[in-house]
């Protein structure tokens, strides 16, 4: 079907849908981040339909009065577009607080555009999002759109579009449809879900290689992220996703006392491709990957890269399953060093009844 859909080229030329999307925020405990993210929405060149608050429940009583001002905060921009507010009755955890949320908004919407607490957008992010999600609305392999920038490094610059097309889901600022949310299905699937199996087996080219790393901490930490989920899900079904070569969303979370991520102070790459006043409107003419992201990486540059991970370890089943995958003795040989190397790492988390 998507073949025979034409792809715009310009998104001033993309008119708005007929019905607006809801802009769907999340937040918690941090009501002083969530004032400068409402003054942003307060500022958008096209005001939103509506707002839907998702608010986690309290891990503890002095989260409370945190929760009400960010309640509060919400309620008071029902003056300017209808609120909708669902405040949890018990703590469901980040996770599962945005994977139920948006599944139930797009239970009853075709599509949404999303917000966290700590992200802040330009002018014009409503109003391009809107227009994005007209744009490739019928063009099925494209799972989400997002307004944050970050480029792998092996990536060519590219002066002739404002969005190329991606392996991975960035959730700073993002916006979905119902068909393909439904289509993963994630409200269904286990909380470390993986439909790859082990971290090892999933694809590894220059995005997903970090993916890969990620899921290997979120499995040994017995932790979950809702956006690596969404990542491995969406490559499993061949979904690719459309990020912008400039971010018009920025991110104020780092080194905040209730941040859950990113506790230390911001790093000099998380906010480098934003620019406030940036308008996209140079669509890609091919929903293609780029060269540099489509090729799977060899079994060599896949060994330096797991190599070059600090604690990383290789239990017995992933050394045997990357070496069967070899081509050759040098590269089964490296893999080798990589097992022994961190075995003592490895057989002190087996004592302590870790996974490994």
């Amino acid at each position: 079907m998507t073949s025979y859909v034409s792809l715009p080229t310009s998104l001033n030329d993309v008119p708005l849908p007929v019905e607006l999307p809801p802009l769907v925020l999340v937040a918690f405990t941090r009501p002083d981040l969530l004032k400068k993210v409402l003054a942003a929405v307060r500022q958008q060149s096209l005001m939103p339909s509506k707002i839907i608050g998702f608010i986690d429940g309290a891990r503890k009583a002095a989260d409370e009065p945190l929760i009400e001002q960010c309640i509060s905060l919400l309620e008071e921009l029902s003056t300017l577009v209808p609120v909708h507010i669902v405040k949890r009755n018990h703590n469901l955890g980040c996770d599962q607080n945005v994977i139920l949320g948006l599944t139930e908004v797009l239970s009853s919407h075709d599509s949404l555009i999303y917000l966290e607490d700590d992200i802040v957008p330009n002018p014009h992010f409503y109003d391009r999002m809107c227009r994005l999600l007209e744009a490739y609305r019928h063009h099925q392999q494209i799972c989400s759109i997002s307004a944050y920038a970050s480029l792998p490094a092996e990536l060519s610059p590219r002066t002739d579009t404002d969005f190329i097309v991606s392996n991975r889901v960035f959730s700073w600022g993002f916006a979905t449809w119902a068909d393909r949310w439904k289509e993963l299905n994630l409200a269904n699937q286990s909380e470390q879900y993986n439909p790859f199996g082990e971290f090892y087996k999933i694809p590894a080219t220059s995005q997903t290689k970090r993916t890969m790393i990620n899921q290997f901490w979120l499995e040994k930490n017995r932790q979950t992220d809702w956006v690596i989920t969404f990542t491995l899900a969406a490559l499993y079904h061949q979904k690719t996703h459309l990020v912008p070569t400039t971010s018009f969303t920025t991110n104020i979370g780092f080194g905040h006392p209730e941040a859950k991520t990113y506790k230390g102070k911001e790093l000099a790459w998380v906010n480098a491709r934003y620019d406030a006043n940036f308008c996209p409107k140079r669509l890609p003419v091919s929903l293609e990957l780029p060269e540099e992201l489509r090729h799977t990486l060899n079994n060599t540059s896949l060994t330096q890269h797991l190599l070059k991970q600090g604690e990383l370890w290789l239990n017995p089943s992933a050394f045997l399953y990357l070496a069967r995958q070899s081509k050759n003795l040098s590269n089964v040989l490296a893999l080798l060093k990589l097992f022994v190397i961190r075995l003592p790492l490895m057989l002190k988390r087996w004592r302590r009844g870790l996974p490994v």
